[in-house]
């Protein structure tokens, strides 16, 4: 778990006491895990007070030490904000800063499977520093997908959905799935 914009770092941590993984204290809530075959690497993109998310200089030297530790091991990165201009105007407006000195520190580490996140309300795909960027939709309602510069600023009621990651000892999988009572599953044969 990451926190997103609408969440304040002590709420949040008093919500997930439980998970042990998530720092009791400090600016950021930033963590590694590293006990299974894929190293998760979690970077606080939270700016307090603003929708806009962004890694300064503290959080992006984090980042490329807590990489720089194991670079033979397939790595996960996750953070609220999508590292990159989506295409939703609206949302790019209020999307990450410093998104050049970002892609510099991931482009240096090439065991970057994902980087995986959120904010956007809408599964969106594409290449970042030499990875793959995964926007998951939310589990809520979706953006509508108003690509035009002055698209509209409004959200449907599509069905809520998440992202499921599979590693398979050699190539990650992901695979975004949809919420809801659905009819079947109806054999092909």
């Amino acid at each position: 778990m990451i926190p997103g914009n609408h969440d304040k770092h002590a709420a949040f941590r008093d919500a997930f006491v439980d998970h042990t993984y998530i720092p009791a204290s400090g600016e950021f809530i930033q963590y590694v895990i590293d006990d299974h075959p894929v190293r998760i690497v979690a970077a606080d993109s939270i700016v307090p007070g603003r929708t806009q998310g962004m890694l300064c200089e503290q959080r992006l030297a984090w980042l490329d030490q807590v990489l720089g530790a194991r670079p033979g091991v397939p790595t996960l990165v996750l953070m609220h904000h999508p590292p990159l201009a989506t295409g939703l105007a609206h949302y790019d407006e209020v999307g990450m800063a410093r998104i050049p000195e970002l892609e510099a520190v991931i482009a240096r580490h090439p065991q970057i499977e994902r980087i995986l996140c959120g904010h956007v309300h809408r599964a969106i795909q594409t290449r970042f520093g030499g990875t793959v960027v995964s926007a998951c939709p939310s589990t809520a309602h979706q953006v509508f997908p108003d690509l035009r510069p002055d698209g509209q600023d409004a959200w449907s009621l599509e069905p809520p959905g998440f992202q499921l990651h599979r590693w398979n000892g050699k190539a990650l999988f992901s695979y975004t799935l949809n919420v809801g009572q659905f009819d079947g599953p109806y054999p092909f044969h």
